[in-house]
């Protein structure tokens, strides 16, 4: 689903990889614009929440790909903006934070069920938060990073919500108070790169830093500052990472997590909130965004990674 600048726009569309071509996909049962997509095990996708013309919404709607169609699937149990929704291993979505109303944050915490399309309260984590990161682990506990706790406070919590408990629980601090970032799960541990302070317009950051079950440490630094690209980074089959949005050059963040090497060729601006989705031949697909003119862009880009380098062998002779 798209924005625009004459309002919210409630139509979706299809790309083709085989032809290159965005197709129509039907329209939304609520325009909406900030919302969480998740894919589903039998290939539906599920829209939940997000800011429409009347303010944020609690609905939540399926594409069926078998009809083409969106269609209503339940309600979350509060109307979120910002927030973060996160698959868990037992199929269910973990919903956090948020802001309900354009300025109050949110704590509160829910358990979407994609098979009834109902939702059930879940303990509220320690402080309210929107554009945090949320990211499962191989443990199949979520560790919930960052955000901004009201317009003037951005946050270095970080906290652990345990499936079994439905529970949050405290997990260390960031080394540096962060929101608008991404995360990317490498096993036990979580790389929180980029984002931004308050304000904003003091600049975006470079650097990166790990979370693991010991605590926090430094961690490889970008070519250049993002934020705003949680979803513009995307994991690639060997192991790698593409890092497109929040800057006009992407870069790849190497398997083992140590070095950001610059891909070769430019996006051309800094887009904020485009998207960038792995495809079934390799290829990424990044669309969307807006510059930092806060123009809208209708342009998309194929960005198709160059194979891993790999080591020389050890040659004792």
């Amino acid at each position: 689903a798209d924005g625009c600048e004459e309002g919210i726009a409630g139509d979706a569309l299809l790309f083709d990889p085989a032809s290159s071509r965005f197709l129509p996909a039907g329209d939304l049962v609520q325009a909406r614009v900030g919302h969480r997509a998740v894919a589903l095990a039998d290939g539906s996708v599920l829209l939940l929440g997000g800011w429409t013309e009347d303010g944020p919404t609690a609905l939540v709607e399926r594409y069926l790909p078998t009809t083409g169609r969106f269609e209503p699937h339940g309600r979350m149990l509060e109307a979120r903006d910002g927030f973060s929704a996160t698959a868990l291993a037992d199929g269910g979505i973990l919903i956090a934070g948020g802001d309900t109303d354009g300025m109050r944050r949110l704590a509160s915490a829910e358990r979407y069920d994609t098979a009834t399309g109902r939702s059930t309260p879940l303990g509220a984590m320690a402080t309210p938060r929107m554009s945090h990161t949320a990211t499962r682990l191989a443990d199949g506990r979520v560790l919930v990073a960052g955000g901004s706790r009201s317009a003037r406070e951005v946050l270095d919590m970080l906290e652990l919500f345990d499936p079994e408990s439905g529970t949050f629980a405290p997990a260390g601090t960031l080394a540096t108070a962060r929101h608008k970032h991404a995360a990317l799960a490498h096993g036990d541990r979580v790389l929180l790169i980029g984002g931004a302070a308050i304000p904003e317009e003091n600049g975006h950051f470079r650097d990166s830093e790990w979370w693991s079950p010991g605590g926090v440490t430094a961690g490889p630094s970008m070519a250049q500052g993002r934020y705003k690209f949680l979803d513009s980074v995307a994991a690639l089959p060997d192991g790698r990472w593409l890092v497109a949005g929040g800057g006009a050059q992407a870069e790849l963040l190497d398997a083992g997590g140590t070095v950001f090497h610059p891909v070769t060729g430019r996006i051309g601006t800094a887009l904020a909130f485009a998207s960038a989705t792995l495809l079934a031949d390799g290829r990424v697909l990044v669309a969307g965004g807006y510059d930092p003119d806060i123009r809208i862009h209708r342009q998309a880009w194929l960005l198709v990674p160059a194979p891993a380098v790999s080591p020389p062998p050890n040659n004792p002779d």
